[in-house]
C-alpha cells in the first residue's frame, strides 16, 4: 500500500479538497479515469482525502457486462500518487493536466468562443455592461457562470469549420505536452513563472444573463458586466471595446449552488461578484430569505442592485470599506446572524479565506455548504 503521511495544515488541506470539489469537477473526474482500467465508465468523482503522498478520490463507477449484456455499478476508492513536488495545488494541478492531455483533450479548456460586442454601457461609475453576440449557443442556465476572456480584439471572426470541432490539432498537442513536460521538471518558482504567462492576458468575467434573440434558433445575446477600476489590463481591455469589436474567451466555469435551496443561506459578495450574486437572488428558490452582505469600495458601486429581484424580506447589510479591511467587517456583521447552514460568498482572497475558516471552526459550516471564495487578490493586478 502507498505511503499516506497526514497533512498537518488541517485548514489548509479542507481550503483546497474543497475548493477542488465543488470547481473543479472535471478535472478530478479526468485524475480518476486516468487510474482505473477502460472497461470501467466512471459516472462521478470525489476527493475524500488528500495526503503528503496523493489524493484519494471515492469514484462511482459503471462496468459493462458482456456476456450479461448489461452494466454492475459500484464504488472505487482510487488513490492518486502526486508525482511533482511543490504546493498541495501544483501537485493536484499537475495531476489534471496530465490526465487531461495524455486523454487527448485540450487543458485549456473547451469553451472557445467567439463574440461580437453590441454595446458597452455604464450600469454604475465602475462597473460596464458589455452586450455580446455569441457565434454559438450559450447556457441558459446562467448564475456565476463565467467565461475567461482573452484580453485582446479581433478585426474579424474566425471562421468556425464544423470538422474540426471538439479536435485538437497535433501542433497544439505538442504544445501541451510540452508544457506538461516543463510543468514536471520546473522548480515551484520557476512553474508558477510559466503559470502565470499562460494566464496573463486572460480574465474571468461572469455571464450576468443570456436570451435568444429575434431570428435567432439558439440563445445568443448576453450581458457580461465587468468591475473596471484604475490601470489593470482587464480595465484597460474593456474601456477599449467599442461596438462591432469580436472578442473571445477560451474556457468556461460553471458555478454550482444547489446548497442554497434550503435552510438559512448567508451571501456576501463584493464589486467583483455583483453579477453572480444578482443572478442567484433573481432565481432565488429556497421559501427561507438568505442573509445578504454586500461590499464596496464607494457607496455607488452598490446602486447595481436597483434593479434587481431581490427575495421579499431579505435582510441586507451594506458595508463599505477598504478590499484589506472586507474580512473583518464580514466577521463583524455575522455576530448579528445567529443561524448559518449554507453559504455563497466572493471577494478578495485574504478576507475570504479569513472568512471561511471562521465559518467552517466557529460556525460549523462545512464542506459542500461552505462556498466561500476568492475572486481576486489584492496587490495582484485584476
Amino acid at each position: 500500500m502507498e505511503s499516506r503521511s497526514p497533512i498537518q495544515d488541517l485548514d489548509h488541506k479542507l481550503d483546497i479538497l474543497e475548493h477542488v470539489n465543488q470547481d473543479h469537477s472535471e478535472e478530478v473526474l479526468a485524475i480518476a479515469e486516468s487510474h482505473v482500467s477502460r472497461s470501467l465508465k466512471i459516472v462521478s468523482a470525489k476527493i475524500v482525502d488528500l495526503f503528503e503522498e496523493g489524493v484519494l478520490i471515492q469514484a462511482n463507477t459503471l462496468e459493462a457486462k458482456p456476456s450479461e449484456d448489461s452494466t454492475s455499478e459500484s464504488q472505487q476508492d482510487i488513490f492518486a500518487p502526486f508525482v511533482i513536488n511543490g504546493s498541495l495545488e501544483d501537485k493536484i494541478l499537475y495531476l489534471a493536466y496530465a490526465a487531461i492531455v495524455k486523454q487527448g483533450r485540450d487543458f485549456s479548456g473547451t469553451g472557445k468562443r467567439f463574440f461580437e460586442v453590441i454595446n458597452t454601457q455604464k450600469v454604475t461609475p465602475n462597473i460596464t455592461r458589455l452586450t455580446l453576440k455569441s457565434s454559438t449557443p450559450l447556457p441558459d442556465y446562467y448564475p456565476g457562470h463565467a467565461f475567461a476572456f482573452v484580453l485582446k480584439s479581433l478585426q474579424k471572426q474566425p471562421e468556425l469549420v464544423a470538422s474540426s470541432q471538439g479536435k485538437k490539432s497535433w501542433q497544439k498537442n505538442l504544445f501541451d505536452r510540452a508544457f506538461i513536460w516543463l510543468m514536471k521538471h520546473l522548480s515551484t518558482k520557476h512553474r508558477q513563472k510559466l503559470l502565470m504567462s499562460a494566464n496573463k492576458d486572460v480574465r474571468l468575467y461572469t455571464l450576468r444573463n443570456a436570451w435568444q434573440s429575434e431570428g435567432s434558433d439558439f440563445i445568443d445575446q448576453a450581458h457580461v458586466d465587468v468591475f473596471t477600476h484604475g490601470n489593470t489590463a482587464g480595465s484597460q481591455w474593456v474601456k477599449s471595446l467599442s461596438k462591432g469589436d469580436i472578442i473571445s474567451s477560451r474556457s468556461e466555469a460553471k458555478d454550482k449552488h444547489p446548497h442554497l435551496h434550503q435552510g438559512q443561506a448567508l451571501l456576501v459578495a463584493d464589486e467583483t461578484a455583483y453579477p453572480a450574486l444578482a443572478g442567484i437572488l433573481e432565481q432565488w428558490q429556497n421559501p427561507i430569505t438568505p442573509y445578504i452582505i454586500l461590499l464596496s469600495e464607494k457607496a455607488t458601486e452598490q446602486a447595481y442592485f436597483k434593479v434587481t429581484d431581490l427575495p421579499d424580506g431579505a435582510h441586507i447589510e451594506r458595508l463599505v470599506c477598504a478590499p484589506q479591511q472586507q474580512g473583518e467587517k464580514v466577521l463583524a456583521a455575522l455576530d448579528n446572524v445567529t443561524n448559518i447552514d449554507a453559504v455563497w460568498a466572493a471577494f478578495e482572497s485574504d478576507s475570504a479565506k479569513q472568512v471561511r475558516h471562521f465559518l467552517r471552526n466557529e460556525r460549523n459550516v462545512t464542506g459542500k455548504n461552505n462556498h466561500t471564495k476568492a475572486y481576486w487578490r489584492l496587490n495582484v493586478k485584476r
